[in-house]
C-alpha cells in the first residue's frame, strides 16, 4: 500500500508540474514599454533599435509601441492599452506633458512603473526622466553652431515641431537666452511649426525663406525639421546664402552636409538612450534606486540627478563633414 501511494504522489507531482500556471511553467519575462511620439522615423527607430539591445543583454521583453503621427491623443490611448495588457514598466516621450499625466497616474495606481524618456513631463507622477543630454546644453549647442555658421550676425528663424513638445519648447528658450546673451547681432523673426513631418517642414521653410529675404539662418528644432530646413535651403538655390542647421540623425543630414547646405548639426546617440530606457525601467520594477554614478552595460557612467529625478545619458554631439559618415543611425 505504501509503495502505491508513493507512484500515486509521483503521478500527481507530475501533473502540477505540468499544469498551466505550476511550478514548471516556465517565469513570465519582465515587459518594459516605451511609447514613442510617433513610429515610423529614423529617430525613434534608432531608439528602438537601441531598447531591442537592452532587452537582450538584460533578459527582459522590450515592447515598443506609438502613434502613427504625433498625436497625444493617439499616444494616451495606446498607454491605456499597455496598462490593460498589463506590463510592468511603461516610459514614454509625450506629445503633450500636461496631457499624458492623467494616464501616467493611472498606470501608477495599477502598480506599474512609469517614467518618461527623450521628452519630459515634470509635473506627473513619474518616476525618473532618461535624458539624453541636459536641455541647456542642447540649446546652447545649437545656437553656437548656428551662430558660427552665419557668422554671428543676421536674422534667422526656427522650425519646430509641435508646440507642446516639453523638450523642444525647452531647447528654444535656452536658444534664444544663449543668443541675447551671446551673439547681440543676430536676431529671431519667426517660431514656426510643423508637425513631426519632414514635408511640411519644408513647406514652411520656403514660406520663411521668402516671407524674410534677409534671412540668414535656419534652425530645425526636431528630427523631422532639421532635414526640412535644409531641402528648403537646397531647393532655393540658398546654400551659403543661408545657414541650414538643427537636431537629427545623420542618416537624414549627411547628404546635406555634403551639399554645403549644413556646416553642422546637433544630437546625441539615440540607439543608447534607448537602451538605457530599458535598463532603466528594469531598475526600477525591480526596486533598485539609482546611484550619483552608475554602471550601465554598452554605455558607461551615467549620471543621477536626485533632486530633478534625471538619468543624463551625457553631453550633446556636433557632427559635420569629419565625423558624420562614422554614425549608421
Amino acid at each position: 500500500m505504501a509503495r502505491w501511494a508513493r507512484i500515486l504522489g509521483v503521478v500527481m507531482v507530475g501533473v502540477l508540474l505540468a499544469l498551466p500556471g505550476g511550478p514548471g511553467q516556465a517565469q513570465k519575462k519582465m515587459q518594459i514599454a516605451f511609447v514613442p511620439k510617433l513610429v515610423g522615423i529614423p529617430y525613434f527607430n534608432a531608439m528602438e533599435k537601441g531598447g531591442k539591445e537592452a532587452a537582450r543583454d538584460l533578459g527582459v521583453e522590450f515592447v515598443y509601441t506609438g502613434p502613427t503621427t504625433a498625436d497625444s491623443a493617439a499616444q494616451i490611448q495606446i498607454v491605456d492599452n499597455l496598462i490593460t495588457k498589463g506590463v510592468d514598466a511603461i516610459s514614454v516621450a509625450p506629445n503633450d506633458p500636461a496631457a499624458i499625466g492623467p494616464i501616467l497616474k493611472k498606470a501608477k495606481d495599477k502598480g506599474i512603473k512609469v517614467y518618461t524618456s527623450d521628452t519630459d513631463a515634470p509635473n506627473t507622477v513619474r518616476e525618473v526622466f532618461v535624458d539624453q543630454a541636459l536641455a541647456q546644453d542642447i540649446g546652447y549647442t545649437t545656437m553656437d553652431e548656428l551662430a558660427k555658421a552665419m557668422g554671428g550676425s543676421g536674422e534667422y528663424a526656427i522650425v519646430s515641431c509641435g508646440p507642446t513638445a516639453q523638450n523642444l519648447n525647452t531647447w528654444i528658450d535656452y536658444e534664444k537666452k544663449r543668443q541675447a546673451a551671446k551673439y547681440p547681432r543676430m536676431k529671431l523673426v519667426a517660431i514656426k511649426y510643423a508637425g513631426e513631418d519632414v514635408q511640411q517642414g519644408i513647406v514652411v521653410a520656403r514660406d520663411l525663406i521668402t516671407a524674410f529675404p534677409n534671412l540668414r539662418g535656419l534652425i530645425g528644432e526636431c528630427s523631422t525639421s532639421a532635414p526640412a530646413v535644409a531641402e528648403a535651403v537646397t531647393q532655393m538655390h540658398k546654400i551659403g546664402k543661408i545657414a541650414a542647421t538643427g537636431i537629427s540623425v545623420p542618416s537624414l543630414m549627411r547628404k546635406y552636409v555634403k551639399n554645403g547646405a549644413v556646416r553642422s548639426f546637433v544630437l546625441w546617440d539615440p540607439v543608447k538612450l534607448g537602451y538605457l530606457t530599458v535598463w532603466a525601467g528594469k531598475q526600477l520594477v525591480e526596486g533598485k534606486p539609482f546611484k550619483p554614478l552608475n554602471d550601465v552595460p554598452t554605455i558607461g557612467k551615467v549620471k543621477y540627478l536626485a533632486a530633478d529625478r534625471i538619468l543624463l545619458l551625457g553631453p550633446p554631439t556636433v557632427f559635420d563633414a569629419h565625423n558624420v559618415d562614422k554614425y549608421d543611425f
